[in-house]
């Protein structure tokens, strides 16, 4: 009895072994790690949205702390100078430059910042988070004064907005100006934490630029991105998945912070664009009666998202206006550019009204409902607004839809 006993102890002894040496071999190996994105937060905030930058800024750096992989720099102008931050992974900050005074609403300030991103954290992807005062493809100056758009208005609102130079006060940045700054195929996506930047002309000129952007048709109600950057900052630097998908999570989970919200605080309108889709959306759109010759008579009965009166504008007409909606009174049928636009706007979501109290007040904050939201937005030539209209004529977009 003892020998089999013994042969029966010895292949115990012996399955032991193989299953700890086993067990060994797996725990020396270390685990695959995500591949990450390198992400720049563009913070223009030398103006009057400089309260909220602390708050961001602590937001994004609780947000690389969740996130598995990537790098987060955070480029902060603010009244008391620019600085470029590295977010740890462990929550902390790091600085990497600081620069003091210096004009964030120019373009050579901007691209200067994501070569030294690029230069200094490679990755497999780049993706660049701006937030600022936007306005879309209006020229500076032109939404608080549409009747005037001189490179020398001041205004409201922009692409980026600084005053900290006494030279040029209120300086800003056009879309132009913004779109040179950015190598040709250099990110994966733009995110625009800012107003009114879901144009087609914004997207149109941004084209060759990244793969998708992320914007909102409507504005963007503060503190914007900041209560959602700590658990939902992973979606922009995991660099496993395609950009758009990235954006779409990342945007699905603002939206769903929204969608808890009541009364005024409960709106929003968010879209994801793919940019490679734009030029066939321009032909598509080439194909329908051209806008030049629209002016007011059919602005009344289409789907806005802006507020007019709202930004110190005279005349206070609306500018932007859904894209599909306004193809649809323009031309019917529109089945050929429904199927682009549905391959452009690969997500987009929207709440009920825009802007509008617990009371259905309408009137207090100007607000709207929504009806119809494409995913992105258009400007039709008014009668009110020459000026405007000949600016419109020199955008990208516009050329590509008229054939001027």
């Amino acid at each position: 009895m003892k020998r089999p006993c013994t042969r029966y102890l010895t292949l115990a002894a012996l399955c032991a072994a193989a299953l700890l040496a086993g067990c060994e071999r797996r725990d020396e190996e270390p685990p695959v790690p995500a591949p990450g994105r390198t992400v720049l937060a563009y913070m223009a905030s030398d103006n009057d949205l400089n309260g909220e930058t602390s708050d961001k800024i602590a937001a994004l750096c609780r947000g690389r702390a969740a996130a598995r992989a990537g790098e987060l720099l955070i480029y902060a102008d603010t009244p008391q100078g620019a600085r470029l931050l590295r977010a740890l992974p462990d929550g902390t900050q790091q600085t990497v430059a600081e620069y003091g005074a210096e004009n964030s609403a120019s373009p050579a300030v901007l691209g200067r910042t994501l070569r030294e991103t690029m230069n200094a954290f490679p990755a497999p992807g780049y993706g660049l988070v701006f937030f600022s005062h936007g306005s879309g493809w209006l020229p500076q100056g032109a939404l608080q004064s549409p009747g005037r758009t001189s490179s020398g208005t001041i205004g409201s609102r922009s692409m980026g907005r600084d005053e900290s130079d006494e030279q040029t006060p209120h300086a800003e940045m056009e879309l132009e100006e913004f779109a040179s700054a950015i190598a040709d195929g250099s990110l994966d996506f733009i995110v625009f934490e800012a107003c009114l930047m879901a144009g087609a002309e914004v997207a149109y000129a941004l084209r060759d630029k990244a793969e998708c952007m992320l914007a909102s048709s409507a504005e963007i109600l503060s503190p914007g991105f900041t209560l959602v950057y700590g658990s939902a900052l992973k979606y922009l630097l995991d660099a496993s998945a395609p950009a758009p998908e990235c954006l779409t999570a990342f945007g699905s989970a603002y939206m769903g912070h929204v969608a808890t919200q009541t009364g005024v605080y409960r709106s929003a309108t968010l879209s994801v664009v793919d940019l490679h889709e734009m030029e066939p959306l321009a032909a598509r759109m080439a194909e329908l009666p051209t806008l030049s010759v629209r002016e007011s008579d059919i602005t009344d009965d289409l789907q806005r998202f802006d507020r007019p009166g709202s930004y110190g504008d005279n005349p206070a007409v609306a500018r932007y206006f859904d894209l599909e909606d306004c193809a649809q009174h323009l031309a019917g049928e529109i089945g050929a550019l429904r199927e682009q636009l549905r391959r452009t706007v690969v997500w987009k979501d929207q709440t009920e009204r825009f802007m509008v109290g617990d009371d259905g007040n309408y009137g207090r904050y100007n607000g709207f409902d929504i009806t119809a939201h494409s995913g992105l937005t258009v400007y039709l030539p008014r009668a009110e607004l020459a000026a405007l209209n000949e600016a419109y004529r020199r955008t990208a977009w516009y050329r590509a839809v008229s054939g001027q």
